[in-house]
């Protein structure tokens, strides 16, 4: 979905849903027929029957742990899991189906934790400033108590990144800063210390588009690899043909691709695959470094989830059947960290250390760059965001597709090499090597330690 304002929220029946059962036709609501595969409104006049029917259903039910029965006969079921839907008044609760064993429909009202509110759409618990809610704002987060809150670590001592032991179903989690704060760099630089707006990685200062890393030799350059590829930048003052790094800090974004469970924790879709999930655990310390900076600056922080809805209607067919994955593996089934890469599980949240503080923006996408069939490019139009800087996974997947496409669409991403990883460490070398080549030609490429050094000439005069 990627909605970075959130869908206005409300009452409004989808037009079209399908149905989990071997004759799907008979959980077609009143007022709808079955074609094509999908429970279709029929006519307008049944269309306003069920938007009664609703919200007669909805407000009657005015107790947290009242059950709603009616709900889910109005409004159906998705194609492998319930629809979700707003409750009226309070976009701080939703209507959550779900299909007990003996095969009824049942549903149940469920509310966001304190500091969040339902998008309907999304089907998931956002930050209010990101959901359009009558008079709710960034300003009116609700009743968060950071003194109160709990670290992973307090809960689960032997594991203080992949644990759930602070995640609430169908929630984002907020994490206070303390729980991670023995960890982060001494920053010093701060928004309103501010002197100067343009930046730069320079020659010299870690910015290495044109060649490998530091173990670069004749070898690697005979065959190809890491071969110094953009002579004409050559000097006797730029023997490695750097090219520079230059952004103006007050358009500039940190873009944080995929750090979800899924993808970097024991027990996620990745790690039942038999990918080794610690690998790309060794980027979250650089991912937040940066984003320890960011904050500090006032920088606008956009985090990304592969991330799909409840009823997987915005799940491709070549991508549900892309591997031939055994069907227990497959987007949408029920792991230890719960559904796969489907939005309110688990797994499907961001890990702890680098996940979205309230005024962080938090885009769900369902396909591998940050750009497809969401709203990223508007929220970054919209926030003057001329350049990017990445880190994520992994880094040929989904920080490579999203580079690549930032890109075409005029952006000027830098990539931060250890702040982002991937399950083969030959893919994560390569992919950099392949973007940066011929004078940047996709992509810039420093590690964070760079970029925190240019970053920090924020506050020192020219």
């Amino acid at each position: 979905m990627g909605n970075f304002q959130g869908a206005t929220v409300g009452l409004g029946i989808a037009l079209a849903w399908s149905f989990l059962s071997s004759s799907p036709e008979s959980y077609c609501g009143d007022g709808t027929k079955f074609v094509d595969g999908q429970c279709l409104i029929s006519d307008v006049a049944a269309e306003a029957e069920l938007q009664a029917a609703a919200e007669d259903c909805l407000v009657s039910a005015t107790d947290a742990d009242e059950q709603v029965t009616c709900i889910c006969d109005v409004y159906g079921y998705g194609t492998r899991g319930p629809k979700f839907t707003i409750y009226p008044d309070d976009c701080g609760k939703y209507v959550s189906c779900f299909d007990p064993v003996d095969g009824t429909k049942e549903s149940k009202l469920v509310s966001c934790e304190p500091g969040y509110a339902y998008d309907e759409t999304g089907q998931v618990c956002f930050f209010k400033e990101s959901v359009e809610c009558g008079d709710r704002n960034a300003d009116n987060l609700g009743d968060i108590d950071e003194d109160a809150a709990l670290c992973l670590s307090d809960v689960n001592p032997d594991d203080s990144i992949c644990g759930c032991g602070t995640y609430q179903e169908n929630s984002a989690t907020w994490v206070p800063d303390r729980c991670y704060s023995s960890l982060d760099v001494d920053f010093t630089c701060s928004k309103q210390n501010i002197v100067r707006n343009d930046l730069e990685i320079g020659i010299g200062d870690g910015i290495r588009p044109g060649r490998a890393p530091d173990d670069f030799t004749e070898t690697a350059a005979n065959t190809g690899v890491g071969y110094l590829d953009a002579p004409w930048l050559e000097s006797e003052d730029n023997p490695d043909g750097e090219y520079p790094y230059k952004f103006p800090l007050n358009q500039t974004a940190v873009i944080m691709i995929d750090f979800q469970r899924d993808f970097v924790c024991p027990g996620g879709f990745a790690g039942t695959l038999g990918n080794q999930v610690e690998q790309l655990q060794e980027a979250l310390q650089p991912a937040r470094n940066v984003l320890v900076a960011a904050r500090k600056l006032g920088m606008p922080v956009i985090h990304t989830l592969e991330s799909h809805k409840s009823d997987l209607s915005d799940l491709k067919d070549n991508k549900f059947n892309r591997g031939e994955l055994p069907a227990s593996r497959r987007i949408g089934e029920e792991l230890d960290l719960g559904r796969i890469l489907v939005r309110g599980s688990c797994g499907n949240n961001i890990v702890d250390m680098v996940a979205p503080v309230p005024g962080e923006y938090l885009v769900f996408k369902p396909g591998k760059t940050a750009f497809y069939n969401t709203h990223f490019d508007e929220l970054l139009q919209s926030l003057n965001v001329t350049h990017l800087l990445v880190a994520g996974v992994t880094t040929e997947v989904c920080m490579q597709s999203t580079v690549r496409e930032a890109t075409d669409r005029g952006y000027e991403p830098l990539i931060i090499t250890d702040g982002t990883e991937s399950y083969f460490k030959r893919y994560h070398r390569q992919t950099i090597e392949q973007l940066v080549a011929q004078g940047a030609l996709v992509s810039w490429a420093a590690e964070s330690t760079s970029l925190l050094n240019s970053l920090e000439k924020a506050c020192v005069a020219e």
